[in-house]
């Protein structure tokens, strides 16, 4: 392997290491949206669940009613707010996973000038090891030695 080689092969091995950080960052991103997304979900259920209720409520005081309410505007904020996060958890992931494509290509073009390398390496090694034998095989020519005087 040559100079030129190697340094390409040490950078490939950081981008590499440095694409494979970015990956593990967007997975850990990818897992909060999941968990986020999964929370909104229940919240919205819970919602569901309890504005279903107020269609039962008919008999009970005024006052818990207006408990009852308040309740569902403080859920119904939550679900918001919950919301929010999930939307913000996204475009956090989503810029994540750009940066982790971006030092994805980046390490397959390194991989790919590498191989390029490597191929035109064993290419002028096999030309160099050609060379060496050509000189030492006996030239042929109208004066060339036969073995027989």
């Amino acid at each position: 392997m040559n100079k030129e080689t190697r340094k390409i092969d040490k950078l490939v091995a950081l981008a590499a290491m440095d694409e494979r950080r970015q990956g593990e960052r967007t997975g850990k991103y990818r897992r909060l949206l999941d968990e986020e997304t999964v929370r909104l979900g229940e919240l919205n259920a819970y919602r569901q669940s309890y504005a279903s209720r107020s269609q039962r409520l008919d008999e009970i005081g005024a006052a818990h009613l207006k408990d009852f309410r308040n309740f569902l505007c403080r859920l119904d904020q939550a679900v918001v707010a919950q919301r929010e996060v999930v939307e913000n958890c996204a475009r956090q992931f989503e810029a994540h996973r750009r940066r982790w494509m971006i030092k994805k290509q980046r390490l397959e073009s390194l991989q790919r000038v590498l191989e390029r390398h490597e191929a035109e390496a064993a290419l002028e090694a096999e030309r160099r090891e050609q060379r060496i034998l050509d000189d030492r095989a006996p030239r042929a020519g109208p004066y060339a030695r036969t073995g027989k005087e």
